[in-house]
């Protein structure tokens, strides 16, 4: 039997505020609030690992992103940085030995600078991707975080592969590539013994799963759809909850009680 994780923390996140059109190729015209989230594991023996790190500029979003920040109406309170939350749990950044990067896009890279020195698991080609990316989603990726990104000891995942964290079952990296090269999405092995499937912006709501259908800011849209398939495969499973990182709705149901999910 595999392995357990000991704790999950879905850490209290920003949000921002923008057309639903965002979400899928089938979507526009309505206004939806969405996090912006950042997963803190805790393995009974190998210690803390983080899953994607959010957006920068706690209790002033401007100063990092400008006009933007009013635009999209980010709302990122100054009490939820990775490292006041991090400390209410009783730990510091250092304590996080390990990273896993769903993909480079900025909403996803903007705590980065507080984990320098750990090893990091990020999906292939895409770093090389962010800094060169495709005109039409260069907007996604924040210069200043992938200069952060360097601090880093990464370790690539093969297209489609997966890796095995701890070599016990209990944090598995999935390679879902489509919307962007090196997309990921982990899965976690519960105190209960079921599966949690976190998916980074493999999906960005549950209709994308549903209906197989990518996002605009998909890289390869045709990666992205066979992706989608895989969570759906997944998502079929029992015992196994796939948790879209994106969705509102996912956010409000699986923390009921906050932050600290186990």
């Amino acid at each position: 039997m595999s392995a357990t994780i000991k704790h999950l923390w879905a850490l209290d996140a920003p949000t921002v505020t923008m057309d639903n059109g965002i979400m899928g190729l089938l979507k526009g015209g309505e206004q939806i609030t969405f996090p912006l989230p950042a997963f803190l594991i805790e393995h009974p023996e190998h210690g803390l690992l983080i899953f994607d790190t959010g957006i920068g500029g706690a209790g002033d979003p401007a100063s990092v992103y400008g006009p933007a920040a009013e635009l999209y109406k980010i709302d990122f309170p100054a009490e939820y940085a990775l490292d006041r939350q991090l400390a209410d749990l009783g730990f510091t950044t250092a304590d996080v030995t390990r990273v896993v990067l769903s993909h480079a896009h900025f909403d996803h890279t903007g705590g980065l600078h507080h984990f320098a020195g750990a090893t990091g698991y990020i999906g292939s080609g895409e770093l090389r991707y962010a800094h060169t990316p495709d005109q039409h989603v260069a907007m996604h990726f924040d210069p200043r975080d992938l200069e952060a990104a360097k601090q880093i000891d990464w370790l690539e995942i093969p297209t489609h592969g997966e890796h095995d964290v701890y070599g016990d079952g209990s944090v598995v990296v999935l390679s879902l590539p489509g919307h962007t090269p090196g997309s990921l999405a982990l899965k976690v092995r519960m105190p209960d013994d079921t599966n949690l499937v976190l998916t980074g912006d493999v999906a960005h709501d549950h209709d994308n799963v549903t209906f197989c259908a990518g996002m605009p800011a998909d890289a390869d849209t045709v990666g992205a759809i066979e992706s989608l398939k895989s969570l759906k495969l997944l998502r079929s499973q029992p015992n196994t909850t796939v948790w879209v990182n994106h969705d509102p709705e996912d956010w409000a149901k699986n923390r009921p009680t906050g932050r600290q999910v186990v």
